[in-house]
């Protein structure tokens, strides 16, 4: 290949251009596809050396195409070397992302790979890396992957460049499972994969750090010398300007060697320059360098700090307890600097590079960013008893924070937690401190953090705070241990902690009985108790009408108003609901509260989906989540996809289902949430079944037994349903009836509402019916519709059947009523079969119910048992 040339021409349209190459750029630029070089007629362009990695992407917007070093590297490595794999390394800011996505994009514009699929790890908050992977790659590829071995067949059809980004953030566990997996997908056909992380050495035998060319790696560390002096011209053309003489290039050049060229350094370095001169620069640098011989960052920052006079020296470590930076009010708070001090210290501090003011909408004070070395070289400045004094008042006053922007993010969501975004690393380092410390306010800080934790998706965080005041006996911390509860599917336990706490608060109403109630009511809500629920919300909303109004009451009528709406839905009194989504949305809207809203659309678009409404279904939906994604709340995204996918099941368009399904699928997983996840592998096995596809269904509902461990029924449903798809299958009922009765055993531990175990029983009596084991199906028959009776679900199950449980009573004694009954019945006959008859034979006058109801199942025998009852009372 044309290699190191020293000029070279492109073309860009009618447009020729010529750049010039100096010694420290070796890059030759090259028009897609092409091995050697255009040549045109010249024309000479200012400034060549501006042209470099970092800013490559400049001239590829300007329409031109071109390879760095760094991406001639790669592309020789994959394209001449044979490499399967390749490893960017490098420390944070280094560039190692934006380095992996510029070679993405070149080597897919040179045709090189028909995809690239770019996994991002960083926020990642799940337990799966692998299958993230899948669920990204399937995003990419657009088919529905419900494995790793899925993803390896696809990945035979297609050249895919897979990125795999910041893979040191995940535990050691799943980073051995996907280096592994890794391997096998580089090794297919032309795929090939591509990593970055901060250290260089996997420790695992398919990534060799040396003498290997099937993996080959890339350290990002100092600049070239010629590189480092670029970058050293553009910082000085940067505020404010020198204040002294510049040194020659071999001074400033002797200086940079010192600390290795690293580019952080440089960049503390050159803010000097502008105001020391080099020799003193030189001789001070050297003393700090043998000072802390094995960090130039640190000897830099020192250098740095050489500037600020003694009480500016004096004052700065308290800037130490400081995560990464703060916003300036909080900063002022909790140090006690003077506006005086301030302003003397602050101007040094910008001149110097250690901190940057970002100034953002959302707050009228500005964010300070901190260099990343200057928090810990102050805190190891102060004083043992400094540093105590100094953490007391940080977690104090970041305590006091999370309390206004748990106020706060009812009012302005999208700017509250914009500034949490900013403080989190604070907040959590805070929150900590408080529970080492003991602190009483500890609890309280937990949950009004635990509040943006759970809304931005970070799962470990969270959990890792709710373990450390589970055994708390505070209200708070009650009420969280059966959140927890609830959010595990243990209803009955969680249920039972909140009726505890209605016990403890007595009878006088009070505000701490309204998020209990609210809870209790969901409790029911979930085991198919509806009515119970709606007393629940019922009784909150007579509370809160005996208390002082205030917001915060208002907010939580709203919240009992939503609720009550969704216990109405349950019980099929859809009207009154719609109304009471209507007023739950009215207290949403004067309140500003745009996460409540977003909630009503959703239950909005919900109870429109049960009217059949599907324009209107799909309207709120889509508005809801435009809401979420504002919110950014991940979680509460992924479950309006998957109500998305309902109303793309409804009306049979397979494919956008499954879009949706799997969309849903992948947020679920990069959040840690593998039971969310595990409810839409499930919608994903039965849209692929109705779409005539039942073997890609069985492989999601084995793909969701892999991970039952995390499922609040432990895979009982996913049993059921895999049972119901083989029982299709003559030749596979032994495993279908072995599947069902494992489903049964599980849900025999279980809550019986919550288990529908009357479900399982009909299973098994079909299974067992075809088997030819009638006496068995028969029992199995009259199991489901026992413990369906003592559903207490059941009778609002059965308001949707009113008008047919009502017109066969009125047929008993009426000919009119019972030849109108029976034709329709004729007409309906199909999937009614057995229903039908019963009705026939009660009107001819049978009346025991057990004669009536051994064909039937539980949904039919609960009709006949209506019926009899009906007739029954009217005799």
């Amino acid at each position: 290949m044309y290699q190191n040339p020293d000029r070279i021409e492109l073309q860009r349209g009618q447009e020729h251009v010529t750049l010039k190459l100096y010694d420290w750029f070796l890059p030759a630029l090259y028009q897609a596809g092409e091995d050697t070089p255009l040549l045109t007629t010249p024309i000479e362009v200012e400034q060549p050396a501006e042209i470099h990695w970092g800013n490559l992407h400049a001239l590829q917007a300007a329409g031109f195409w071109g390879r760095t070093p760094e991406l001639w590297q790669i592309e020789c490595a994959f394209v001449q070397d044979g490499t399967r794999r390749f490893t960017i390394s490098g420390f944070g800011g280094q560039g190692k992302t934006y380095l992996a996505i510029e070679a993405g994009q070149w080597l897919y514009r040179t045709g090189l790979f028909e995809k690239v699929c770019f996994v991002n790890y960083a926020s990642f908050q799940g337990v799966d890396a692998v299958g993230w992977a899948v669920s990204t790659l399937a995003t990419v590829l657009d088919k529905s992957l419900v494995d790793a071995q899925a993803a390896t067949a696809a990945l035979a059809q297609q050249p895919t460049l897979l990125i795999l980004d910041n893979v040191e953030a995940i535990t050691a566990k799943s980073l051995n499972e996907l280096l592994t997996k890794a391997k096998e997908w580089s090794e297919i056909g032309q795929c090939r994969v591509l990593l970055t992380t901060r250290s260089p050495d996997f420790h695992h035998p398919d990534y060799p750090t040396e003498g290997s060319l099937i993996h080959q790696s890339l350290t990002l560390g100092g600049l070239a010398e010629d590189d480092a002096l670029r970058y050293f011209q553009r910082l000085l053309k940067l505020p404010p300007a020198p204040q002294v003489e510049l040194p020659k290039r071999e001074a400033v050049l002797a200086l940079f060697q010192q600390v290795k060229c690293h580019p952080l350094s440089i960049g503390l370095i050159a803010r000097q320059l502008k105001v020391r001169e080099v020799a003193e620069l030189g001789t001070r640098l050297e003393t700090l360098l043998a000072e802390t011989p094995d960090n130039p960052l640190l000897a830099s920052l020192n250098l740095s700090l050489d500037r600020l006079d003694e009480e500016a020296r004096r004052l700065l470590p308290k800037l130490g307890v400081f995560q990464g930076g703060a916003f300036e009010n909080n900063l002022l708070q909790i140090t006690e600097f003077t506006e005086k001090q301030w302003q003397t210290l602050s101007p040094a501090l910008e001149k110097t590079g250690l901190i940057q003011p970002e100034n953002l909408s959302v707050w009228k004070v500005p964010y300070l960013k901190f260099h990343p070395t200057l928090a810990p070289a102050l805190w190891a400045r102060l004083a043992t008893e400094e540093q105590v004094q100094l953490q007391a008042s940080h977690r104090q006053h970041y305590y006091k924070l999370s309390c206004f922007l748990c106020v706060e993010d009812f009012k302005n969501p999208h700017e509250t937690r914009a500034i949490v975004q900013r403080e989190l690393p604070n907040l959590v380092f805070a929150v900590h401190e408080a529970l080492d410390a003991e602190e009483m306010y500890a609890v309280k800080f937990v949950i009004y953090l635990n509040k943006f934790l759970n809304h931005f998706g970070l799962n470990y965080d969270s959990k890792a705070l709710n373990q450390r005041i589970e055994h708390s006996n505070d209200f708070l911390a009650r009420m969280n241990k059966g959140e927890q509860l609830f959010n595990a599917g243990q209803y009955q336990a969680a249920a039972q902690v909140f009726s505890n706490i209605l016990k403890s608060l007595g009878e006088q109403a009070s505000y701490e009985h309204l998020p209990a109630l609210i809870m209790l009511g969901r409790c029911f809500i979930t085991q198919e108790q509806a009515a119970q629920g709606a007393e629940c919300y019922r009784q909150g909303l007579a509370m809160a009408e005996q208390l002082k109004p205030s917001e915060d009451v208002k907010r939580q009528m709203g919240v009992l108003q939503t609720d009550l709406a969704d216990a109405l839905m349950y019980m099929g009194d859809y009207d009154d609901a719609r109304k009471t989504y209507e007023s739950a949305l009215t207290i949403a809207k004067e309140q500003n509260d745009l996460r409540t809203m977003a909630v009503v659309e959703g239950q909005l678009g919900t109870l429109a989906l049960q009217q059949g409404n599907l324009q209107e279904t799909a309207q709120r939906y889509t508005e809801a989540l435009e809401m979420f994604h504002h919110l950014n709340e991940p979680e509460s995204e992924a479950g309006i996809y998957h109500q998305l996918g309902r109303v793309y099941e409804e009306t049979k368009q397979w494919d956008a289902a499954e879009h949706t399904y799997r969309e849903a699928a992948r947020i679920n997983e990069s959040q840690g949430n593998l039971a969310g996840a595990a409810q839409t592998w499930n919608s994903l096995a039965l849209v692929t079944k109705d779409a005539g596809k039942p073997e890609e269904a069985e492989v999601w509902y084995r793909k969701i037994l892999k991970h039952r461990e995390f499922l609040p029924d432990k895979g009982a449903k996913v049993f059921s349903n895999l049972a119901c798809l083989l029982q299709t299958y003559p030749n596979r009922l032994l495993e279908s009836r072995q599947l069902a009765e494992e489903a049964l055993a599980i849900d025999k531990t279980l809550d019986p509402a919550a288990a529908t175990i009357w479900i399982i029983y009909g299973i098994l009596a079909q299974i067992t019916e075809k088997q030819n084991d009638t006496a068995k199906a028969s029992e199995y028959r009259r199991q489901s519709r026992e413990a369906y009776q003592e559903f207490q679900g059941a009778r609002y199950q059965l308001q949707k059947h009113g008008k047919l449980i009502a017109m066969t009573v009125a047929a008993v004694d009426d000919a009119k009523v019972r030849q109108e009954l029976e034709s329709w019945l004729e007409t309906f006959r199909k999937g009614w079969e057995n229903l039908a008859a019963a009705i026939q034979r009660i009107l001819n006058g049978e009346r025991d119910e057990a004669v009536l109801c051994e064909p039937l199942y539980y949904r039919d025998s609960a009709i006949i048992n209506a019926i009899l009852r009906r007739i029954a009372r009217e005799v």
